[in-house]
């Protein structure tokens, strides 16, 4: 009856109850149980995207039974270990669709009951995906090189970029990601239906890409986003090592070694891992110069704000003086001055204002902006208003103690992160405003 709009909880509450077995025995549940009831009620009102999803599949309650529903999830390779199992690839794929909702919508819900600081939940939703890649890549290649063999001296290599290499994801984040190989290109697997390297490895990148995003029986498992290769679209959907590195050094344009200072190595041998991360490091520090990497930036951004405005109120991802301007001045500064080169943003952001490149404030900055896009983008996905009931939950969760006080911190917060911006773009009238 407290739900913003009580007959769509009631409504998302019977499909729940259609949908089981045996509705009597969660009857009985909720009657012993009424914290698991106030939990489901905070469900309905606050989550959309997770009242549908239990619609979908009742049995996610279980879930919630658990004694460690609360509990943050482990490593990636203790998270790894839960996912694999199933004779088939099919049965291997279900299995991660199945356990990834179930954890992700155990991330919520700890999210809405203010159980783990949001910034936590964006971790713990960064290592679920990196174990699905891992799990889903080795399960697809095992199949693949039953057919194809391997190729000798090559591998695969997963390069995550974006929220995905910052190892800070929200309920909704998609994965960019960039499929690189090791080995001669011109070499052959050994196979029963032997390929050519390049040939090899593009299907197999495009298998493993199928592997994480097309629905199966137990549902859907993430958006994969491999727009930021060499060449975008139009290039090959995986790329030799050397290639990779070559087209790094001689034509990628400064957009794409911003994007690049965000990448992070999610899957391949350590060897390999190491091999990638040295191109990358060698890039990012390269000698630059540095008014182009401001025009060019400034420009970028001024592109963006043209063709990908603010989508509602509570777009602090595209709002002026949010976490794209923040992620701007970042970014740059890392590749003007070469330092605070870590794909994570709170270790880099920390870096760079322990060596004097960036204003102290800018922490603050990213953990508020951070916990906003986090907690919005699963309590209030139009990223309008939310009804009232639910603005004390995310200002909780963005660690406020009421409503209008978070929106006078996040007004406060963008426009700092607006002048820190127009401080690199426009240094003489950020000045003279000063002034």
């Amino acid at each position: 009856g407290k739900a913003p709009d009580p007959i769509h909880a009631i409504n998302q509450f019977s499909t729940i109850v259609e949908r089981l077995p045996s509705a009597i025995n969660l009857f009985r549940l909720l009657e012993a149980r009424p914290a698991l009831l106030a939990m489901l009620a905070d469900i309905l009102c606050h989550a959309p995207t997770l009242a549908e999803q239990l619609g979908r599949r009742p049995d996610m309650l279980d879930r919630l039974i658990d004694a460690s529903a609360l509990d943050a999830p482990g490593s990636v390779e203790e998270i790894a270990d839960q996912l694999r199992g199933g004779e088939t690839l099919e049965d291997r794929l279900d299995r991660v669709r199945r356990i990834v909702g179930e954890m992700r919508f155990a991330l919520g819900v700890q999210l809405i009951g203010g159980v783990h600081d949001a910034l936590e939940v964006a971790g713990g939703y960064a290592r679920i995906a990196e174990a699905a890649i891992n799990v889903v890549a080795d399960a697809t290649i095992e199949e693949y090189e039953r057919v194809h063999g391997k190729v000798p001296g090559g591998e695969l290599i997963i390069l995550a970029l974006g929220r995905m290499g910052g190892a800070e994801l929200t309920h909704a984040s998609d994965l960019d990601l960039i499929y690189l190989f090791t080995g001669d290109f011109a070499s052959e697997s050994d196979g029963a239906k032997p390929l050519g390297a390049v040939h090899y490895f593009n299907r197999l990148a495009q298998r493993v890409t199928n592997g994480l995003s097309v629905a199966t029986a137990a549902g859907p498992l993430y958006e994969v986003d491999t727009r930021l290769r060499p060449s975008g679209n139009d290039g090959p959907i995986s790329v030799s090592l050397d290639g990779f590195a070559k087209y790094q050094r001689e034509e990628a344009w400064t957009w794409e070694h911003m994007a690049l200072t965000r990448a992070r190595p999610v899957y391949g041998s350590p060897e390999a891992r190491a091999a990638t991360q040295a191109i990358i490091d060698n890039v990012l520090t390269a000698p630059r110069d540095t008014a182009k990497l401001i025009a060019d930036a400034g420009k970028m951004r001024g592109d963006m704000a043209a063709h990908k405005p603010p989508k509602g109120p509570l777009d602090v991802k595209l709002a002026a003086g949010g976490l794209v301007d923040l992620e701007f001045v970042t970014h740059v500064t890392q590749l003007r001055t070469g330092q605070g080169l870590k794909p994570q943003l709170t270790e880099a952001i920390r870096d760079l204002i322990a060596l004097g490149h960036l204003e102290p404030y800018m922490a603050e900055a990213h953990a508020l902006l951070t916990r906003m896009l986090v907690t919005v983008r699963l309590m209030a996905p139009s990223l309008d208003i939310p009804p009232e009931i639910t603005r004390p939950v995310i200002a909780r969760a963005c660690g406020m103690s009421e409503w209008e006080g978070l929106l006078a911190e996040l007004d406060a917060t963008r426009q700092r992160v607006a002048k820190s911006w127009m401080a690199i773009v426009a240094p003489s009238d950020t000045a003279q405003a000063g002034e």
